[in-house]
């Protein structure tokens, strides 16, 4: 505890000090911006808490997938078994299945464990990605007790003609490729995405699982992924059409755990394929607003485990899953008056899943449908006080219907302050394996129910901007998966989990001469806790109840400096504190310095990043190492 605290202090000492600029008043000038057309895709909500991810950190991105983007959100607690493994995101100490996923309004969330591995998602430089937490997910789907990440291709409007070639080197046998290019005008634009991202993932690591303590390298991780998107868009007078494709391939070894690293042989591979394709058409007029999406995805991916004892095989696994998902939805806009706006929605999905293992010869085929309708009134009153009722129906073929109601409040008490609150109610439907898993399946499951409620408070001046954030999360027949007297685990509707705490972000920016200050910070505190029956436990696995980031950047005529820093506190590796193996607090830095020079029409940069600083040694996942100091150098080229 006196741990944590000294790297409270430092962290907070670190901030004021970062903040120090704000004072020279003598020297700040207003950074004026050149005039954007934003397209806001939920402006009919005004009282919806939206948060749009940093567009630095995607610009810059090139080998990062999107769960290394979001681990500099606050309130979100990315795990991750190294990279290129399995990465999942929740929000304030829900699950990974209660985090919904969506991609140009189509979900993509796995229907078989309803999570996603955001490792197989890239991070690309041109696309939005925003943040909904807590009830705020609603305005798009149900079930997000945590939140929602909405990925979304280019805006019609920021899209102009360019050629971007980026590649990166790195330690690992790091290699990465990125290739942008963006065609059209006036009426129809295209804009297409290639990403490859390798790795040996070869690292060296102290492994104190085993005694002595040893030095180790990792083995047998090594991993490889490429990403294609296409995006075509047409837009004339109020007609917009557009058509999106996304398609991913994946290959990786999975290594073993720092605890099974003597065994004679150990093979575990693993391979995601999947192509999605969207196209939506929308019709807006003065007063009216209308859009029409449907989409398709097929997924496949393969798991293949070879464990020897000696030239014993004793554990032999090959499966393989295929997912087919048809979505389809309609969502309409209208102004009843200049004060009050009806919004409303309707979206039909459709899942058919098969599994199968080949050994045992067992697994399931599974269809299921879902229709979600959702209606909400905006009453605007001036310009200081608005009221947001929203309302969702959604049926599963598999369970009655469930009625979602929720409340949202904004206020403007002053110019530069906003206040919001909401509460809401969210539920959360079984997913197929904990419905039809062979062995374990449990078919009687109930739905999961959560209590929501939030208040935000936001300060914002044209260069500053600070928000302090309230949570509280009541979730009822929370799943969880446990050992049974036949010796495989089953899910039950056993738990109660309470998920209180607060968020603190801030956000500075100054001119200082020919220097540009940027300063973010944030900082969670999140107390998670589960009643089964009748034992409380203590902190919730893998979430700390202290966590903060912090991002310096610097620009100084064509060079920028970028300074960033993880801290998290504490944390539990099993549900029951007492028997629970400690991951000690950490503390990660990065820094990175590019070096620009524009020729003519064209940019060329030079980016070099050194990642954990101060060679740490540490672990995400129990048993599970992470490299220590490593370094990159990109290069990077646009016409």
């Amino acid at each position: 505890m006196i741990y944590i605290n000294n790297i409270l202090k430092i962290f907070i000492l670190q901030c004021i000090l970062l903040t120090f600029p704000l004072f020279l008043k003598s020297q700040i000038d207003t950074i004026h911006l050149k005039e954007v057309e934003v397209k806001e895709l939920y402006s009919n909500s005004p009282n919806i808490n939206k948060h749009q991810i940093d567009s630095f950190r995607l610009m810059h991105s090139v080998s990062a997938n999107t769960g290394e983007i979001l681990r500099f959100e606050s309130g979100l607690n990315v795990k991750t078994f190294g990279d290129g493994s399995l990465t999942t995101v929740s929000f304030r100490g829900t699950d990974a299945s209660h985090t919904k996923v969506d991609w140009n309004g189509m979900q993509i969330n796995s229907a078989m464990n309803g999570q996603i591995d955001f490792s197989l998602i890239p991070a690309l430089p041109y696309n939005n990605l925003n943040l909904f937490y807590g009830a705020n997910s609603l305005i798009t789907s149900s079930g997000a007790f945590g939140g929602q990440v909405s990925f979304n291709s280019p805006n019609f409007n920021k899209l102009s003609p360019f050629i971007e070639i980026k590649q990166e080197v790195g330690s690992f046998g790091l290699y990465n490729s990125y290739l942008g290019v963006s065609i059209g005008k006036k009426y129809l634009k295209s804009i297409t995405q290639l990403s490859y991202h390798k790795s040996n993932n070869d690292f060296k690591y102290f492994n104190n699982a085993v005694l002595p303590t040893q030095e180790m390298t990792q083995q047998s991780a090594d991993f490889k992924r490429i990403n294609i998107f296409q995006d075509l868009i047409y837009k004339k007078n109020k007609n917009e059409f557009s058509l999106h494709y996304w398609q991913a391939n994946a290959e990786r070894q999975i290594p073993q755990i720092m605890t099974n690293v003597f065994s004679s042989q150990h093979i575990e591979k693993q391979g995601d394929k999947s192509s999605r394709i969207s196209g939506t058409w929308n019709y807006q007029r003065k007063c009216f607003d209308l859009t029409l999406s449907e989409g398709v995805s097929v997924s496949e991916l393969y798991y293949n485990l070879e464990h020897y004892s000696g030239t014993n095989l004793v554990t032999y696994i090959n499966s393989k899953s295929n997912e087919k998902s048809y979505f389809s939805s309609v969502s309409t806009n209208f102004c009843v008056t200049n004060n009050v706006h009806l919004n409303s929605s309707i979206k039909y999905d459709f899942r058919n899943v098969n599994i199968y293992e080949q050994k045992s010869e067992v697994g399931y085929n599974v269809k299921n449908n879902v229709i979600d309708a959702m209606v909400n009134l905006d009453f605007n009153k001036g310009n200081w006080y608005n009221v947001t009722l929203l309302s969702r129906f959604v049926k599963n073929q598999n369970f009655e219907p469930a009625i979602i109601p929720s409340v949202f409040f904004k206020l403007l008490p002053m110019h530069d302050i906003v206040i919001k609150t909401s509460l809401s109610h969210n539920t959360n439907f079984p997913n197929l394996n904990a419905l039809y898993y062979i062995p374990g399946g449990n078919i009687y499951l109930k739905p999961e129910n959560a209590w929501q409620s939030d208040l935000s408070v936001k300060y914002q001046k044209i260069n500053n901007e600070t928000e302090l954030e309230f949570f509280y999360n009541n979730v009822t027949n929370w799943i969880l998966w446990q050992p049974t007297q036949f010796g495989y685990w089953s899910p039950n509707n056993v738990r109660n989990v309470i998920s209180k705490g607060l968020q603190i972000k801030t956000m500075c920016n100054l001119k200082v001469n020919k220097f540009i200050f940027n300063l973010h910070g944030a900082y969670t505190f999140n107390i998670a806790k589960a009643k089964d029956k009748e034992f409380v436990s203590e902190q919730l696995p893998y979430l700390p109840i202290h966590d903060g980031t912090a991002s310096l950047r610097i620009r100084y005529l064509n060079y920028e400096f970028c300074f960033d820093e993880l801290i998290y506190g504490t944390r539990l590796t099993s549900n029951y504190g007492s028997y629970s193996h400690l991951l000690e607090p950490l503390w990660l830095t990065n820094l990175s310095i590019m070096s620009f020079v524009k020729i003519i029409k064209s940019k060329l940069s030079v980016e070099f990043k050194l990642n954990n600083l101060f060679n740490t040694n540490y672990q995400l996942i129990l048993w599970r190492p992470m490299p220590m100091r490593n370094a990159s150098i990109v290069l990077s080229f646009k016409i």
